[in-house]
């Protein structure tokens, strides 16, 4: 005797988050981890782009979940843009609040085993003078750059995200990548 699989349809990922949703506020409070194992890799990612730094980063992913957490209740529409607005606000808090002067991508001041040691000093300083730039840049120029051209989303989901149009957006990718520029044209010119 074959049984035949039931006609399933595909689960929309934001209704999946809503049952999760669901879940939680029923009482299920390990289902949470199902909505931070699924989002935490790209809203780290944001957290890392905006300031530079894997502990902030953390700190900042880790409290914006517990705030998520506490909140879940006030969710309206998409899960991921709700809390993707969260981390991102808590960056901008952050930038606000912090004063500093160099930024360091950790993951990336490892010297690479093929770069001369020239090259890699060449390669280290050009680094930093660009992670100096763009610390320097308005939050919201940053923040578009860091979408685009770190975490690689497309303006489509950036609009979605940043509850914004898709023009405002390549308008301040275009002026972070202007600014950029003239910022290192001033130390290379």
């Amino acid at each position: 005797m074959t049984t035949s699989a039931p006609n399933v349809e595909p689960v929309d990922q934001a209704d999946a988050d809503q049952e999760i949703i669901t879940r939680v506020l029923a009482g299920s409070k390990d289902a949470f981890g199902i909505l931070i194992q699924r989002y935490s890799d790209p809203l780290y990612r944001h957290a890392l782009g905006m300031t530079g730094s894997p502990d902030v980063a953390e700190d900042i992913l880790q409290a914006s979940f517990i705030k998520a957490y506490q909140h879940l209740s006030e969710v309206r529409g998409r899960f991921d843009a709700w809390v993707f607005r969260i981390v991102a606000n808590s960056c901008k808090d952050w930038l606000k609040n912090i004063r500093r002067t160099h930024v360091s991508y950790e993951e990336d001041d490892q010297p690479s085993s093929l770069s001369s040691p020239e090259e890699e000093m060449d390669r280290n300083e050009l680094r930093t003078d660009l992670e100096y730039a763009l610390a320097r840049l308005p939050e919201s120029l940053r923040e578009a750059f860091v979408m685009k051209h770190v975490e690689g989303r497309s303006y489509e989901e950036m609009a979605v995200l940043l509850e914004t149009t898709v023009g405002a957006l390549k308008m301040r990718v275009h002026r972070a990548r202007e600014s950029l520029q003239a910022l290192l044209e001033e130390k290379y010119a």
